[in-house]
């Protein structure tokens, strides 16, 4: 039985042993055991079996304790345990200051939650709240005794919610030592900490063996970076460094500059490249994004994802943008370095731009809406056609007020393009002026059912057909500069049809309605009255009456499987002419597959793949491809293979393009950092 007892009553009562009892020193010290004895000579509370005292958030446990009251010390033995949060400290013995938390303890181990960190040693001192050092230490955040891996260091500092180091530290897997260095930091926090994260390994065909020694650093609150050493045996030695920052108002920013002295070219390589958009008022923003190289194969020798080192051109372009209610306006300086041409001095550049939008405003109380787009360019480059242009469109939109379900609206405009030109063909001030017009009118009609299938209480079908005319003026342009498209505009007479058609199912989940839109389908066709069309894409049937028929398809019957489709069917010899189809399906285990095909005639025409099998635990299997049957091969394989236990995973990842092989090791330790590349941002 355990009772409660005031330690300023202590010098009241008999010296004699209380079963059950309690104390407190009126400091928010409470002691309670089976017994406790205060010994009124040296001012000391014994306390035994089943030991408990709790103060200022730390609790301490151990079959004795003697806490001296004059010197607010205690000295605990016998399966000692000190907790504070999630953070436990177990040993054999602790000497303990309650008011400094400075203290001694024998043959110790601390573990905290936050990150599994385990740590012991034969002799423990505690410096403070949070504050450890030990001898003969070791670490690790594996569970397991012994545990699958740790560290081990002669002496050991550790400050939860801060960093811990040790010297003369040696790395060890099943108890046999595989590294050794002098020294090691690593964090103990849950806010990001700078230091040294572990180097990546590799091997590849262009680089040969590399190592790649990176630095994380929480420069503040709300900017960090990594800086990185890439050293290549068959290139040389670069350096890099990713940085990112958040700023108010929305503000944000990133950036990536890597240089590298090529040994095998004998000169030096640079790439940078980052985003930024600085938010000056709520409507003022500046946006800037940096593509640039020192040379067009940078990104086929050091590029690793296909969108990089498929690249064809490099484009950079700072702006700056003021929005009013009813107006927008942009500046915007764009720069584009080509990488398929030799000589960069033909391509066109827009040096600068500035656009100028007036969204439509309503004329009185008419069911009328005034707009103007306009935009003026300078075109500038070292050999060739350059000069300005000047683009000014007002619009006028009317949107008749119909019964729910059906939109009628048109809009009628007048295009003005004005130019001034020198070096090429069209030079001098040439002038056009283009009417162009448009209506289009749809309905709606919609129908709920009660369903009480799939997992679905109600489903809703959505039909909406509608029906468009599209005219622009035919005039001849060939007398004026071309600079891009827009200087041949093409004349028109188009009429369009499409039907849409939508399935959106509802169900109820613990924690509220869930929505999700099942089917959405569109097929659209239009026929030219008269005039002509530009297709990007592709040219084929150009010059027919009926465009290619379009199908759009997005199709998610279950909630982990998405079916994609876009494409387009000649009317007149009955065949694709592009095609974009993806499948995936996936589970929550990690479990996944897809496959997708794009086709664009004549032009690209390629198979690619997705697979990924956690079926076989601990295993993770992941593999890509793309197989191209325009140019009949592999565009590029992708393998990777992670292992994963309890406190590490291992990776080895293959990566085969048809003008380099890499392969790669990526070693992580769990709560410590990565052997391997590192995504912070």
């Amino acid at each position: 039985m355990r009772t409660t007892l005031s330690c300023a009553l202590v010098g009241a009562l008999l010296l004699a042993p209380l079963r059950a009892g309690a104390a407190d020193n009126g400091q928010a010290v409470r002691i309670t055991a089976d017994s406790l004895v205060h010994e009124r000579a040296n001012d000391t509370i014994r306390a035994k079996g089943d030991v408990r005292i709790d103060w200022q958030g730390y609790s301490l446990l151990a079959d004795e304790a003697d806490y001296r009251q004059s010197i607010d010390t205690a000295n605990a033995t016998g399966r000692v345990r000190l907790l504070r949060g999630d953070a436990e400290l177990t040993s054999d013995s602790l000497y303990l200051n309650l008011a400094t938390q400075q203290g001694e303890a024998v043959n110790a181990r601390l573990k905290t939650g936050e990150g599994n960190l385990r740590v012991k040693g034969a002799r423990l001192e505690k410096h403070g709240d949070d504050e450890y050092r030990l001898e003969r230490g070791s670490f690790t955040t594996c569970d397991a005794d012994p545990p699958s891996w740790e560290f081990t260091a002669s002496d050991l500092d550790v400050t939860v919610e801060g960093y811990a180091t040790g010297r003369n530290v040696v790395f060890s897997v099943a108890g046999v030592p595989l590294l050794y260095t002098p020294y090691i930091l690593f964090p103990v926090k849950r806010e990001r900490q700078s230091g040294f994260l572990f180097p990546r390994l590799g091997s590849s065909t262009k680089k040969g063996v590399s190592v790649d020694i990176p630095y994380y650093w929480a420069i503040s609150p709300s900017s960090e970076a990594i800086l990185d050493l890439d050293i290549q045996s068959r290139r040389g030695v670069g350096a890099g460094i990713d940085a990112a920052y958040l700023g108010e108002s929305g503000s944000h920013g990133s950036g990536r500059l890597y240089a590298i002295y090529d040994t095998d070219l004998q000169r030096e390589r640079v790439n940078l490249s980052g985003t930024a958009k600085q938010v000056v008022t709520p409507q003022i923003d500046f946006n800037a994004d940096l593509t640039l190289a020192t040379d067009r194969a940078f990104y086929r020798d050091f590029g690793e994802a296909s969108g990089d080192y498929n690249r064809q051109s490099l484009d950079s372009s700072v702006s700056l943008t003021k929005r009013w209610e009813s107006w927008y306006l942009a500046g915007e300086t764009r720069f584009m370095n080509s990488l398929e041409d030799t000589d960069n001095s033909l391509t066109l550049q827009r040096l600068p731009e500035l656009t100028l939008t007036g969204v439509g405003s309503r004329l009185g109380s008419l069911p009328l809406y005034a707009g103007l787009d306009s935009r003026f360019t300078n075109f500038y480059r070292r050999e060739g056609l350059v000069g300005q242009r000047f683009i000014l469109q007002p619009k006028l939109t009317w949107n008749a007020d119909l019964p729910q379900g059906l939109a009628l609206s048109a809009w009628g405009g007048y295009q003005q393009r004005l130019y001034q030109a020198s070096d090429g063909a069209g030079e001098g001030a040439p002038s056009t002026g283009l009417a162009l017009a448009g209506a289009m009118a749809s309905a709606s009609f919609d129908r709920v059912y009660d369903a009480g299938i799939g997992g679905f209480s109600r489903l809703r079908h959505l039909l909406e057909p509608s029906i468009s005319y599209s005219f622009v003026q035919e005039k001849d342009q060939a007398g004026l500069p071309f600079f891009d498209y827009d200087d041949r505009v093409v004349g028109q007479n188009l009429i369009g049809w499409a039907l849409t058609n939508s399935l959106t199912g509802r169900s109820e989940q613990p924690d509220g309605v869930e929505y999700r839109e099942i089917l959405l389908a569109r097929l659209s066709q239009g026929y030219q009255l008269s005039g002509g069309r530009r297709d990007l894409l592709h040219g084929a049937d150009s010059d027919r009456d009926l465009t290619d028929l379009r199908l759009e398809l997005r199709l998610q019957p279950y909630k982990n499987l998405l079916i994609e489709a876009d494409g387009r069917i000649s009317p007149y010899r009955g065949d694709v002419t592009t095609a974009a189809l993806s499948a995936d399906l996936h589970d929550d285990q990690g479990n996944l597959v897809g496959i997708g095909y794009r086709r664009i005639e004549g032009t690209v025409d390629y198979l690619e793949g997705k697979l990924g099998l956690s079926l076989v635990k601990p295993l993770i299997f992941n593999y890509t491809s793309r197989y191209s049957f325009d140019r009949p091969g592999f565009l590029e394989s992708f393998y990777a293979l992670e292992y994963r236990h309890q406190c590490w995973s291992v990776t080895f990842t293959y990566r085969d393009r048809p003008d380099n092989r890499e392969f790669l090791v990526s070693f992580n330790l769990a709560g410590i950092g990565n052997l391997g590349k590192v995504k912070t941002f």
